[in-house]
């Protein structure tokens, strides 16, 4: 089976050259923010009304940004609001649960992730052709149904 993907805004897509992408936590965009600042957390902690080790925690992306704690960190740092904190948290809660899913597909018994490089894709002999890269997919008959409804979803072309 031969893969055609097409491109989109003259952008090739490359399936054995991905990387996962990592989500970043609101407490380290406080930490550096901090550190900017020349604050140190202990200072800052007192500041605001709460522990250092719960700040420390928050810091490290071990505990969340509540709307509670999100309206203390705008009273300490009075040009970032409550509502800026509370987005980055729910664009990480987001973000970690995207990755979850993407990490929890199963492909021919291997997850994404772990799936060896050779039995995702291989070049073929004629790798372009046109404005289109080709490659040769090897995957389970039992699997062919999936992937033609991923492919055409994708609009990619199957020969």
């Amino acid at each position: 089976m031969i893969l055609i993907m097409g491109t989109r805004n003259n952008t090739m897509i490359e399936i054995n050259n991905t990387s996962p992408f990592e989500a970043v936590h609101p407490g380290s965009i406080l930490g550096e923010e901090l550190k900017a600042r020349g604050i140190s957390q202990k200072e800052f902690a007192g500041m605001i009304g709460i522990q250092a080790t719960h700040l420390s925690a928050i810091i490290h992306g071990t505990r969340n940004i509540t709307p509670g704690v999100a309206a203390k960190l705008e009273s300490g740092l009075k040009d970032i609001p409550a509502e800026m904190w509370l987005r980055l948290q729910n664009s990480y809660n987001v973000d970690v649960q995207r990755k979850n899913v993407k990490t929890s597909r199963l492909v021919s018994g291997y997850s994404i992730r772990e799936m060896p490089k050779a039995a995702l894709a291989e070049p073929t002999s004629k790798p372009f052709y046109g404005d289109m890269l080709q490659v040769r997919v090897t995957i389970p008959a039992a699997d062919r149904e999936l992937f033609e409804l991923l492919a055409a979803r994708l609009g990619w072309k199957i020969e």
